[in-house]
Formats: structure tokens, sequence, C-alpha cells
């Protein structure tokens, strides 16, 4: 005979899930013990029996009418035991995983299975399976003890007799159902609709991977455990707070994520027995539930503070948990997704160990095996387990999903250093509570900020120039199509205009335009520029009209150098002074002597250089010789550079990365092989370049390297390749290594001076990452949280950037230099750093790793794009009402822009689509 009835709310949700996710394991509960000793298998079968027939939810079954699910409860059930013979102690793991995997079929009984595997007559390990539907923690410790008891019973002869249970799971359920009917919850309801209504949505640290659609609830694990003296100072610490030590824990995990992710409103599910009533204490059944914890750290929030706040949610928490989650979450309301646990995605929950089973039978000794189950069911599920022995654990399960396998061990480790640094210094802020120990501090150190190295000494990079010119004044310096030029020459051209520009008025201090694009002339008015201690300003002719008056108004610029094919009034609103220059040829024998100006030094304006803005204008990056220098010093060390060398250059003067190819070959004596404006743009005349000059060393982006490369010869053979101004993928990089004796991976905004960090790359998976590596000479890395906190490797934050590199800021914007140069926190030395908006991370290996974007900015063949500019001046056109600017890759690696316009009108003419472009 059978019955009929409806689910619990638990019961109900879990059976949902079961049918979105078919395949499941998450509601798997499972354990198993190591049993030497004298047992039975076939009483312990018995036994397990016994105690099916005993509770009702291990009879039950579930199905579906119409969508909804229902419960039928069977009279008896089918055995649940049975003994599996294996060959070894060490075979077993291999079957129970098998076992764990095996899905049980809701509709069917059992929902239990126990295995023993028999290893020898005195040597066995029971493992448990059971359907969280039908049980929860609490019902596997009932499960255990009445198992034991009935064992010890039925072994000795006699039958099992145990006291009637005072109620039935079903009766539970009828009383949550009427309470939910007559509205016995509505004074709690409305306590969670006020408490989460305006509640973040979705917990993800920076770095995780895409949430997918539909997740595979799998997890990576990790264990740590409390000293002895860690559990000593957590029982006084918690004393003194007048806090049990589950909640300085919880004050610990939920500072630990504040400090990995930035945020100060955290969201934690904590699992409630749901077993307020004694009579319910005895049952099999699923009672537990959750409840969600909303922890806000205002600024200057302390560590005690923080044990005091959670202290406060948890009791208020736990006056209003009558309410099954479910209802709770349908009294919230919104939008549900398979992708993420509402409300909160984080749990933690403090267990006691429990007692080791068939402890009422002394022939048995048996011990708790650990079993990695390999599925979550939200992305972080933190437990503490507390042991009458003293001992405490923390275990944590990360979703395999979104967080790589060492995040959990990661997290743990932080969270203890936490721990004890709070303990010890409670009124310290939690944004400075330490999460490494001193030894990972002084590693951070060794890793973020190497011992410098001695510059030489001079004062501006001309310096390093002029030393080439008088050792090496016959040699190649730099050809372009069929000119040529040696050292000597290149002086006397550089004396040449240097003199002509010092005519026009060009002192130290002053702004030179260089509107000129790729070629000889434009290298020789940026040293010229040096000459009298001036900057150069870079200016693409190829730029908007609009762009470039701005930039050069922006900038203030004193002379502006042109090309003959600019109109002769093409500036004349500006006020500066136009020199056009014409092709230069011929050994100019009658120019005045190349020389370094008199009082420059290393902190005079080198060049300024326009980057994107967010606000609709660019800005002007101004960098010192000193940061010049430095780069270029360190880049002939390494990846390093010789005067044997010929070295490709590319790039537009616009963009950094032309400071490399111009500056690095003539500092040490080798050739440039400069490439025309139609060269760069056509992949095939770039090769033909490469061969046709023997360049030995060259540096593009990864777009052009993709061109390059798929139009390459057999025969293709470089030194060195350097690849940055946009991610690096594997396969690329594979592709690399096998054309170039070197791969190097360079990374680095304008603000510190071309590359700061490089990393050299070697073969390797098409899925691995290409690191950006470590800092270049006399630089630091810093990967600081929300809060300006350094944060210990392996963690994802901002990177920020120190040293000789950093510039001195934007020209003429000090509001603007003052937000992205700060001031760095104590464990930099204070030292001025820029806030790069790039999140990474700092390997084990001590590489750093690039992870995405904090803000807005984009880089689309190197060049830095924000796209909240875009969209700010597509704003600003009167028949706009709205814009959104988007990136979109075209399935090769190729990204794109995409502008989305909400007209102000009814329709966009197509003059007007013209002209936004």
């Amino acid at each position: 005979m059978t019955s009929t009835s409806e689910p619990s709310f638990g019961q109900e949700r879990i059976w949902l899930l079961e049918q979105l996710l078919p395949d499941t394991l998450m509601h798997h509960l499972t354990l198993a013990y190591e049993i030497r000793g004298p047992l039975d298998p076939a009483v312990l079968g018995r036994a397990a029996d016994a105690v099916v027939q005993r509770h009702a939810a291990l009879r039950t079954t579930f199905h579906d009418h119409d969508g909804r699910p229902f419960v039928t409860v069977h009279d008896a059930a089918p055995p649940v035991l049975r003994v599996v013979p294996v060959a070894s102690f060490d075979e077993w793991s291999g079957r129970a995983e098998a076992e764990i995997a095996a899905k049980f079929d809701l509709s069917e009984l059992p929902l239990l299975r126990m295995t023993v595997f028999r290893i020898a007559e005195d040597h066995h390990v029971l493992l448990v399976v059971l359907h969280h539907i039908v049980a929860d923690g609490a019902s596997m410790g009932v499960l255990l003890d009445e198992l034991s008891d009935a064992y010890a019973a039925l072994r000795d002869g006699g039958p099992w007799r145990p006291a009637d249970l005072p109620t039935t799971y079903q009766r539970h359920v009828e009383q949550q159902r009427t309470a939910a009917a007559d509205g016995t919850w509505a004074e709690d309801l409305a306590y969670w609709r006020e408490r989460l209504h305006d509640a973040p949505a979705i917990f993800t640290m920076p770095g995780a991977a895409p949430r997918p659609s539909r997740p595979t609830l799998s997890s990576h694990g990790a264990q740590a455990s409390l000293t002895d003296d860690d559990v000593t100072a957590l029982r006084e610490f918690a004393r003194r707070q007048r806090v049990s030590p589950a909640m300085v824990l919880s004050a610990a995990w939920v500072a630990t994520l504040s400090r990995h992710c930035g945020e100060r409103d955290i969201l934690i599910g904590t699992s409630v027995s749901g077993r307020d009533r004694a009579e319910l204490r005895g049952l099999i059944g699923l009672f537990m539930d959750v409840v969600t914890l909303r922890v806000q750290l205002p600024a200057s929030t302390s560590f005690a503070d923080l044990v005091t706040r959670v202290r406060d949610e948890t009791l208020t928490a736990m006056m209003h948990r009558r309410p099954p989650f479910t209802a709770v979450v349908a009294e919230l309301g919104g939008e549900r997704s398979l992708a993420y646990n509402p409300v909160y995605q984080v749990l933690f929950n403090n267990a006691s160990r429990s007692s080791e089973a068939f402890e009422d039978v002394p022939e048995l000794v048996c011990r708790r095996l650990p079993l990695a189950s390999g599925t979550i069911q939200t992305d972080l599920e933190m437990v503490v387990v507390a042991g009458a022995d003293q001992r405490t654990q923390l275990s944590l399960e990360v979703s395999a999903d979104l967080y790589d396998e060492s995040t959990a061990a990661l997290l743990l480790d932080h969270m203890v250093n936490l721990l004890r640094d709070g303990m010890a210094a409670p009124d310290t802020l939690v944004e400075r509570l330490s999460l490494m120990n001193e030894e990972q501090r002084r590693d951070l150190l060794r890793l973020c900020a190497p011992p410098r190295t001695p510059l030489p000494d001079v004062r501006s990079v001309l310096e390093l120039v002029l030393a080439s010119i008088d050792r090496r004044p016959d040699a190649p310096a730099i050809r372009s199509g069929s000119r040529r030029f040696t050292y000597a020459e290149l002086g006397r051209h550089v004396g040449r205009l240097a003199d002509r520009l010092a005519r026009q008025g060009v002192t130290r201090g002053d702004v030179v335009a260089v509107h000129l694009d790729r070629s000889v002339e434009a290298l020789l008015a940026m040293l010229a520029s040096w000459q009298l201690g001036a900057s150069y300003l870079p200016v693409d002719p190829t730029y908007p009209r609009r762009r470039i008056e701005f930039i050069l108004r922006d900038a203030k610029a004193q002379v502006i150098v042109t090309g003959p094919a600019t109109a002769p009034d093409a500036f004349s609103a500006l006020g500066a002074s136009v020199v056009v220059l014409d092709e230069v040829d011929g050994d100019a024998a009658d120019a005045p002597a190349l020389s370094v100006p008199a009082g420059g030094g290393g902190e005079d304006s080198a060049y300024v250089i326009y980057t994107s803005g967010s606000t609709g204008q660019p800005k002007g990056v101004n960098v010192p010789h000193r940061a010049v220098v430095n780069f270029l010093t360190s880049m002939a060390r390494r990846p390093g550079l010789t005067q044997d060398d010929v070295m490709l250059a590319l790039t537009s003067p616009s963009f950094d990365i032309s400071v490399l190819e111009l500056f690095l070959p003539l500092t040490v004596g080798a050739r440039i092989a400069l490439a025309s404006t139609d060269d760069a743009r056509d992949p095939q005349r770039l090769l033909d370049l490469l061969t046709e000059e023997r360049v030995t060393v060259a540096q593009a982006t990864p777009v052009t390297w993709d061109a390059i490369l798929a139009l390459a010869p057999a025969g293709l053979r470089l030194r060195l390749a350097l690849c940055g101004g946009e991610a690096l993928t594997r396969p690329l990089a594979n592709r690399l290594c096998a054309v170039a004796d070197e791969v190097w991976n360079m990374y680095g905004p304008t603000e510190t001076t071309v590359w700061s960090l490089i990393a050299p790359v070697r073969p390797g998976p098409e899925d691995e990452v290409v690191p950006i590596g470590r800092p270049i000479q006399n630089t630091s890395a810093w990967v600081l949280n929300a809060d300006g906190a350094v944060l210990p490797a392996g963690v994802v934050g901002e990177l920020h950037l120190g040293g000789s590199g950093v510039a001195l800021g934007y020209r003429g914007r000090p509001g603007l230099t003052d937000q992205r140069f700060v001031d760095g926190p104590p464990e930099t030395g204070a030292e001025r750093l820029y806030r790069t908006g790039d999140l990474v991370r700092l390997r084990p290996d001590g590489d750093f790793e690039f992870l995405g974007r904090a803000d807005s900015q984009v880089k689309i063949r190197g060049h830095r794009i924000e796209v909240d500019e875009i969209a700010s001046l597509l704003r600003r056109h009167p028949r706009v009402k709205d814009a959104v600017v988007v990136t979109r890759d075209d399935g090769s690696g190729n990204r794109q822009l995409l502008a989305y316009v909400v007209p102000a009108g009814p329709r966009v003419p197509a003059a007007q689509t013209n002209e936004s472009r």
C-alpha cells in the first residue's frame, strides 16, 4: 500500500533543478568508512533495510504531474546494500567513483545506496550514497547512528527495537504548507524583502571565467587546518568579542572575499538545520535550509567591527529563518537563471565533526575516508568542521566553471593569514589586513620590485645616440627605400635641422609638433627637438582634422614641422611657427655639430604622445628623458640588441612603440630598416622588406604578425620577434616561435614608457595563456584592490606600475594626472604609481598574467581606444539620442568596433551615418 502527497519546499526545488540539469551529481550526499575487524556484510544489509523501513523518507519517490512534483511513500523498499569484492584497498576508490557517479531515478526506489567493498575477511570499506532530496547532513548522522545500533542488535541475534518516532516527515511537510497558506511567515518575508531587495544580484571575483548559461556544477577543492595555537587564539578572541568562533571565521571569510573582489556588500548563504522542534531531530529527511547574510563593510570598518556586524546579521537572520529559502526567493521576485544561484553565490557552513561509525561495536575499528565530491551547488562553498579534539578544518569547493584549480587553496591560505592578523590587531581596517605571512610578503617584494639597476650618467636620450655617432660614424644608421644614412650623416642632418628650429625660437621646455608620417625626416625632427632641449609631439597626418587641431592646441606646440604636401595655410589659425621639411639627402657637411643642450636633466620632457580619453578628448602623456633612457638601456640588455642587428621600424611615430623601433637601434649602433606607409599597410611588402634588408629584429602587434606569418615562406628567420599592443594568443605565439630564435611578449601603457613587463615565449599547448612577464629594470609592478591595498600572488586586481618609467603626467590635465598617477601603499615604499586599468594576477612562477580591462578601454591593432569616448562624441550630435559602442571579434582574433545609435528623430539620414563615421 502506498500514499501520495506534496513535497516540501526544499524537495520541490531540488526536483526542479534535477529536471533542468538532469546530469548533475550535486545532490549526491556521500561518505565512506574503512572498517577493520570481523564485519558481517549480511547482517549490515539487514540493519540497513531496517533503517529504511523505519524512515518513510527513505521509501519515497517523486513524480511529475503537469510540471509539478508529487511524492509517493511506499510501504517497503528493495535492499539497499550490496557487497563488491576488490583485490586491494587502492582498488576501492576507482570503483567508488563509478558508484557515486551513477544517477538516481527519483521516480524509483531506492534513493539510498550502500556498497561494502570486501578487501579481506577483516578489512572492508563502506560507501554510502544518498540523494539530497530525501535527506540532509544531519540525516546522515541519524542514519549512521541507527545503522550501528541495528547492526549491533542483529549481530547479537536479537531484534532491533528503537523507540518510536514522535512524528513523520510528511507531517512536517503538511505543517510547512499550512504555514505558507495562512500567512504565518508574513512578518519574516517582509523582513527579507526589505533586507535583500536592493542587494547585489551576482557575486563574481575578478578573473573568473565567463559564466556559462548552463553550469557543469563541477568543482575544485582544497582543505586547510588551523593549528592548535590558532584554535586557542580563536576561542579567546571570540570570548572577548562575545561571539561564537564560527562568527569570527565567517567574518574572516567575508573579509577575504571583500579583499579579493573589492566589494563592500557581500551576501553569503549559511545553513540552518530546520529541526527547531525536538521531535524532528531523530528523523531522516530534508529539513536543512539556507538563510542569507548580507554583510556590508562601510569605509573604515575594522576587523572587530566586522565581527560585530556578522554577529548582528546572523542573529537577526536566525530570528527570521522560518520561511524556506524558496519562499524568500519567490517573495523577492525578479528573473531567475540556471547560470547562478538566486540571491547568494557563496556559502559558509559550520559543522561539527560527526562521531565515527560503529562506536558501539568494539570489535570494529572505523576510520572515515575523505571523498572529493567534485560537485558544487553555488560558486564558492566554505565548510568549517570543528571537532571535540580541538581540531578545526576548513574545506573549500570552488566552481570549476569559473575558477582554476589554484583558487581554493589560495583563498584558504589568505583567509587563515587574514584571520591571524585580524585577531592579533582587531582594530586594523579590513582593507589593511594582510592576506600574506611574512615569508610571502618578502617573496612578493622580490617579484614586484626587483633590485634597481644603475643607469648610465646621461641627461637625455640624445647623449646615447651621440655615443653611437662617435663610436661608429661610418656605420649604416638607417635605410629607407634607396636612401641610406651613416651615423655621421644622420648627426649632421639633425644638427642642420636643429639650427633651423632654433632660428624659429625653439628652446628648452618647448614642444615641437612633428606632423610627419614614418620617415627619415620625422626621425630627424625628433632628434633635433632633443638637441634644443624641447620635446617632440608626434601628430599623424592621417588623423581627422579636428583631432589634429585639438592635439596641437592642447599641447601648445610652439613649432610645427610638416612636409611639403601640407597646405601652406593649414595651421595658420594656431599661432605656431611652421617649418616645412623637404626630403633630406646628401651629406649636410656644412651642418653645425650635434650636441646636448646645457642645463637639461632627466626630468625634462622627451616627448608628448596623445592617447585615447574617456570624455571625448584625447590626453597627452608627458614622458621624461629619465624614463626613455631607462627603457632603452633595459631593452638593450633584455631582450637584447647589438650593433650587428637590423631592426624593422614600421610603426607610426604617434604610437609609442615607435620609440623602441627608432631609438633603440641608434643607442647601440645598430641599423634601422624603415618601412614606408605603404609598406606598413601591406603584409607582402613588409615580408619583402624583412628579407631584402636582412632584418634580425622586428616588433609588431598580433594582428600585423598574423598577417605577415600568413604569407611567410618556409625560410623566414628572425633573431628576435617582439609582440605587443594587444594580448598575444598561444596559437600565434607558437607560429612566431617557428620563425624566430627568440619570441618576447611585451606589455606596457604609454604612461609608463612603451613596455614595462616582458616575457620570453616558448612553444606551449594551444589553450595555454601567454603571460605578460616580469618588470623591466627599475620598474615595479603591483596588484592592488579597489581600496589600494597590495594583493598577493594569485589574486586578481588592478595592475599599478612604478619606477623610472613612470611619466610626468598628462599635459595640462592636473586633475586627471592625480586620478591616474597615485601614491602607492606603504608596502610599495609609497612610490608614485600609475593605475593601468588592467586586471592581472601574479602567477606562482613570478610572471604576471593579463585578464582584461577594469574599464571600457579596448585595444584594436595596438591602439588604445576608449569606447566611451566614441559614444560620448556620437551623443553630441543633435540627431543622436543615445549611443553605445562595443567590440566584436570576427572569429580570427581581429577585433572591430560597432556603434549602436538611437536616433533623436524617426530615421537616420544616410548623410548623418557618413558624418558619424
